[in-house]
């Protein structure tokens, strides 16, 4: 019979349809098992001699030979193997069905016991809940409870309350009678009393806040009856004021009405004035353009120039000695009087004469180039007009006497600055705080000119622009 080897791991024999390998020591083993037991075994040892095996002593793979056989003849080896296999798988599929139904039967266990638990645990549950609701009613019918009893003493003390009020306020309202009755009706006993003390304790305090609420009462009157007295002084006050502001208020409309007829005497005066002032063109047009302007320019007002005594920049209210220039052609006199022609509006020669004093009795005459105005002789308006205005007057009214005198006059005339970023002509008398007009003589322009053009060499001497305007 040939050879029928068999894997003494598996105890299998072998076929081609699983790989054989041999170890050094001769042995054979199904491949796969015996990767297994190597995979297992502690040591590399041989299954059959427990030899030691390396790893490259290991042939994985054998061949072989099989002779040719009748398909009809059956080997009986194999259906031996093949019966071995069934049975070896049908004892296990036994064993997982034995296993199967102990764990079906463990777990049916289980759930009935986990049903019992759900059961118990239920109606543990539904007896929690109707437990709860029973205590939950029992503490509301206990706190309805509390709330009946406290609404009851709450009601017991309001009707003694009550009571004791109404016993107080027929104590305060009652007459004698009544109120002893109404002792007598209380008895005696330790009650009686106890209410007897609280009817005088009620009766004291009531006493107390009615002295109170008089002594405010009292203060509240007082307070209001100096506020009476306080408002009334007030008012009698603003009604003085209020007569006083009437008469003021009465003045000064006379006042008003008496200023509105002196304004008119004034400018009939001025008009007398303007048609009085008989003086040269070139200097009347400074008195000409202070009559007629309003207000007077800041320029001509207070004039004076002086050297700072620190820094370069100029100081226009000090004074200082100013050299006046060469002559210009006349043409710019010309064009800067066309430039400062004044506008017509409140002059001030009215300003200066309504300082001058008045008097109902007291009447006086002013010579202004032949003509007679009402009021004091020229010394007394000497402080209400300008210094070179009564000096163009005085020019004025004496121009008889120095044509008549030429040789005695040591003025000189001077074209300098007017103090308005212009040029002007002037006369330069031998005392400086007179200022003269130009007397008006019938010559030709040419020989004017001429004149004037010899005079430009001024001496050191000359007048200052702060005398010329001031």
């Amino acid at each position: 019979m040939p050879i029928r080897a068999l894997c003494t791991i598996c105890s299998d024999f072998f076929d081609h349809s699983r790989d054989v390998a041999a170890i050094h020591c001769g042995h054979t083993f199904h491949l796969q098992c015996l990767i297994q037991w190597f995979e297992t075994a502690p040591s590399r040892t041989c299954p059959q001699c427990r030899i030691q095996v390396g790893k490259r002593t290991i042939i994985n793979k054998l061949f072989f030979d099989l002779a040719q056989e009748e398909e009809s003849v059956l080997d009986a080896e194999f259906l031996k193997n093949e019966l071995d296999n069934t049975r070896a798988l049908l004892s296990q599929k036994e064993k997982e069905k034995r296993d199967g139904q102990l764990i079906i039967d463990t777990l049916r266990d289980t759930l009935e016991e986990r049903n019992a638990t759900v059961e118990s645990l239920q109606k543990a549950l539904d007896k929690a809940e109707m437990l709860c609701s029973t205590l939950k009613q029992m503490k509301y019918l206990e706190q309805q409870q509390d709330e009946t009893k406290q609404a009851r003493e709450e009601a017991r003390r309001l009707r003694n309350k009550m009571k004791t009020m109404e016993r107080i306020e027929l104590l305060l309202q009652s007459q004698r009678p009544e109120v002893e009755e109404m002792i007598r009706d209380m008895g005696v006993g330790q009650s009686a009393v106890e209410q007897l003390a609280v009817y005088c304790v009620s009766l004291k305090k009531e006493y107390e806040n009615l002295k109170e609420a008089r002594k405010a009462s009292g203060e509240l009157a007082d307070k209001l009856k100096k506020d009476l007295f306080s408002s009334r002084s007030k008012l009698q006050t603003v009604y003085s004021e209020l007569d006083q502001a009437k008469l003021e208020l009465r003045s000064a409309q006379k006042d008003l009405q008496s200023a509105d007829k002196e304004i008119a005497s004034l400018r009939k005066k001025l008009t007398m004035l303007q048609e009085t002032l008989n003086l040269p063109p070139v200097d009347s047009e400074a008195v000409n353009r202070l009559v007629l302007e309003s207000p007077a320019p800041v320029e001509m007002l207070n004039l004076k120039l002086r050297r700072p005594a620190f820094g370069d920049d100029i100081d226009l209210n000090a004074t200082f000695n100013v050299d006046t220039p060469p002559a210009q052609p006349s043409s710019t006199q010309h064009g800067h009087a066309k430039r400062l022609f004044p506008e017509k509006a409140h002059s001030p020669v009215q300003d200066i004469l309504k300082k001058m004093p008045k008097g109902p009795k007291q009447e006086s005459q002013l010579l202004l180039g032949g003509q007679r105005c009402l009021g004091e002789p020229d010394e007394e308006l000497a402080g209400a007009f300008p210094v070179f205005i009564r000096n163009a007057v005085l020019g004025q009214k004496q121009t008889k006497r120095t044509r008549a005198e030429p040789c005695r006059s040591t003025d000189a005339v001077r074209t300098g600055f007017d103090g308005l970023g212009g040029r002007t002509k002037f006369i330069q008398p031998t005392d400086t705080t007179m200022i003269r007009s130009l007397p008006v003589k019938p010559k030709p322009k040419a020989r004017a000119k001429q004149r004037l053009g010899a005079r430009t060499v001024l001496p050191p001497s000359q007048a200052k622009l702060d005398t010329f305007l001031w």
